[in-house]
């Protein structure tokens, strides 16, 4: 089960916020926390040097969690044979050809809630739990 989401939350978000969410909404629930258990998983280990699943001071924001649900269920049969390095598919004359690049891990809606988290607010603060030092 995911550390710091619930169906619920995710459920409202999608309602609320999302307009092509119709991935999420014809889900059952046992899926539906697959994919939350995933994002959550993936999304803390990428960003393990930012947020903590052990520390609750240090959670990413929940929405972050939510897009990259959505991410993970909006991509098809055609996306995870490229993550694979198939480069071109061909049924009864009609073929489909792809870069053979991987698609980024991260859903881009993810890492704009992520980042705006991390902003610094002009004042030497920042929205996020963790500042940057650059030397």
């Amino acid at each position: 089960m995911a550390t710091t989401v619930t169906i619920g939350e995710a459920n409202t978000y999608f309602q609320q916020q999302v307009l092509y969410s119709q991935p999420w909404d014809v889900l059952d629930d046992e899926t539906k926390m697959k994919a939350l258990n995933n994002s959550e998983r993936v999304l803390y280990r990428y960003y393990r040097d930012l947020y903590n699943l052990s520390d609750s001071s240090k959670y990413m924001p929940k929405e972050a969690v939510y897009e990259q649900s959505l991410w993970l269920l909006r991509q098809d049969e055609s996306v995870q044979k490229q993550d694979f390095g198939v480069t071109g598919l061909g049924v009864s004359g009609i073929n489909i050809q792809m870069q053979g690049n991987r698609i980024s891990e991260i859903a881009p809606e993810a890492q704009a809630i992520i980042e705006e988290d991390q902003e610094e607010n002009g004042d030497g603060s920042y929205n996020g739990k963790f500042g940057w030092l650059v030397m």
